[in-house]
């Protein structure tokens, strides 16, 4: 059994093995797998003991003394000493993979550590990092395997949430996440998987509501506060993203961290003034830092210093090549300083690196024609007029739709139904627009067109779950249940998060006589809200006497 004994050695590497590090816990040690002889001198007392009375717990004493100064290859030695002599100790067999893991020899660990799990497979730590060991050689399906394991000795184990909710996310499974977050213990690390999790499903209220109460609880928190930043920015509330880094300072005084959080959304904001004071003090303290350096010449171009401005681009995109923004910024600094052939080539590579903003075309053209390029530079300059036009439409159009919202506030539907179709013509392929134009015409009672809006919106994008599930209940008004399920089916498979459609789906399919499949569908619904009335209603109903549902809840 793994005991307490050697448990100062064992937090002294899980400490970081547990919180999933990926570095190895003693930077730079030597790998001491097979250490040379003589070359482990532990304490006589203790070697003196286990010379004289071999066994399991004097092996783990020595060689967690081995261990806790470092030289885990004379405690990997030593322990396997005491395996001789005790050869079903599942806690030798763990402390060896934890001592492998510890000098980054994950593979090596690994029959230890599952021969660890097999003698005492009641015991949490081996199966942690043996599912640690196995996410570090890509084997996720049986870490997460290890990680459900260590959540039926412990349900509520950080490390097994944490380290479960990140291989899901890792493929995508953010239903799975939040069903298995949303009653675990609010910690910094398990808040931010579901609120990812949550964002992921398009849920940004509870997202925000589930970092802000944890922040809440934990003013200090960085990592807490940049999730929480992200989605208040998502939402747009760039006022509201603003004043909570600027708090986090204040809960941090002289952070570098916190002061370069408030510093980026100041700056990507166009917040300039704010930030101009913030910069050259954080740039003094992170002179090699290729964020700090793009963002100090954001502000350096806004204020014209381009000279000072190119400087710095320069350094950021030589400590991260990968940077889109800093490609196109340093190109639209190199246009204004006229070294038209450097601001092509990092305008050219802003372009194929995905950079979508009409103005990237314009500024090549200035380039191309400062080059003497005229006819290439032609072309740029049709490409943004194009672009331009676009965006304009696209402005133009979000404008009407954005009054028409306001008119149906105040049931003024007419009007409204007048300016999303002004704002279709402006936009043709917008989906968002046909589905408001649709539930305007359903306040109008002009079902046809409501339909006709709602399969448009579908064809444009099969993904629109809101639409379909619109559609849907249009069509099981209309007596086709056979079109409604299918409907509320694409609309749970494109949001497997969307609770409503999982009711839709579940009171169809009972009205159709398929209970079993109905049953499955609220009860999807109830472990995504186990509150929600609607669905606990229609699964009393379907648990109680299911052929007398003939109505959809």
């Amino acid at each position: 059994m793994v005991t307490q004994r050697g448990v100062g050695f064992a937090v002294f590497v899980l400490a970081g093995i547990l919180g999933f590090s990926p570095q190895p816990i003693v930077a730079g040690s030597p790998a001491l797998t097979t250490p040379a002889q003589g070359a482990c001198n532990g304490p006589a007392a203790l070697v003196g003991k286990l010379e004289a009375h071999p066994g399991a717990d004097n092996a783990v004493e020595l060689g967690s003394w081995y261990a806790s100064h470092k030289q885990f290859g004379c405690a990997i030695a030593t322990f396997r000493d005491g395996l001789k002599s005790d050869p079903g100790s599942a806690q030798l067999h763990y402390l060896i993979g934890l001592a492998d893991v510890a000098q980054n020899h994950t593979a090596d660990a690994l029959l230890d550590l599952q021969r660890a799990v097999e003698l005492d497979p009641g015991v949490i730590k081996p199966h942690l990092l043996l599912a640690y060991v196995y996410d570090q050689s890509g084997e996720q399906e049986k870490a997460e395997d290890q990680f459900h394991r260590a959540l039926t000795i412990d349900p509520k184990s950080e490390p097994a949430l944490g380290g479960l909710s990140q291989d899901l996310l890792r493929r995508g499974d953010s239903v799975d996440v939040a069903l298995l977050l949303r009653s675990a213990p609010r910690t910094e690390r398990l808040t931010i998987n579901l609120a990812k999790a949550l964002g992921n499903l398009n849920m940004l209220d509870e997202a925000r509501d589930v970092l802000t109460q944890t922040l809440n609880e934990n003013p200090k928190s960085l990592p807490l506060s940049k999730a929480l930043i992200a989605v208040l920015a998502k939402e747009t509330r760039v006022q509201d993203a603003i004043n909570l880094a600027r708090h986090v300072v204040d809960e941090n005084p002289g952070n570098q961290d916190a002061e370069v959080q408030l510093f980026r959304i100041l700056v990507l904001t166009n917040h300039f003034d704010e930030a101009r004071p913030i910069g050259p003090k954080l740039l003094a303290q992170r002179p090699r830092d290729p964020e700090v350096q793009y963002l100090n010449g954001m502000v350096l171009r806004s204020i014209g210093d381009n000279l000072g401005a190119r400087k710095l681009l320069e350094q950021s995109i030589a400590g991260d090549p990968s940077s889109l923004n800093a490609h196109y910024e340093l190109g639209i600094v190199l246009v204004v300083l006229k070294d038209w052939a450097s601001a092509r080539q990092e305008l050219e590579k802003a372009i194929a690196m995905g950079e979508k903003a009409p103005q990237v075309h314009y500024h090549l053209a200035l380039a191309l024609r400062g080059m003497g390029d005229a006819s290439d530079a032609q072309k740029e300059i049709q490409i943004f007029e194009t672009l331009k036009r676009n965006d304009e439409a696209r402005i133009e159009a979000a404008m009407k739709a954005s009054q028409a919202d306001e008119e149906l506030k105040s049931d003024q539907v007419q009007p409204a139904i007048d300016h999303l179709k002004q704002a279709i013509e402006e936009q043709p392929d917008n989906a968002d627009f046909k589905y408001k134009l649709a539930l305007a015409l359903h306040r109008s009672g002009d079902t046809a067109s409501e339909r006709e809006q709602l399969e448009q919106a579908i064809k444009l994008d099969p993904g629109f779950a809101a639409a379909q599930n619109e559609l849907g209940f249009l069509l099981s008004r209309q007596g086709d249940s056979t079109g409604a399920i299918e409907h509320f089916r694409q609309a749970v498979q494109a949001a497997p998060g969307y609770v409503e459609a999982w009711i839709n789906l579940a009171g169809e399919l009972a009205m159709t006589g398929q209970f079993p499949d109905a049953r499955t569908a609220v009860a999807m619904a109830l472990r995504l809200d186990p509150e929600n009335e609607l669905a606990r209603k229609l699964s009393d109903r379907l648990a109680h006497d299911p052929s007398a549902q003939q109505a959809r809840p």
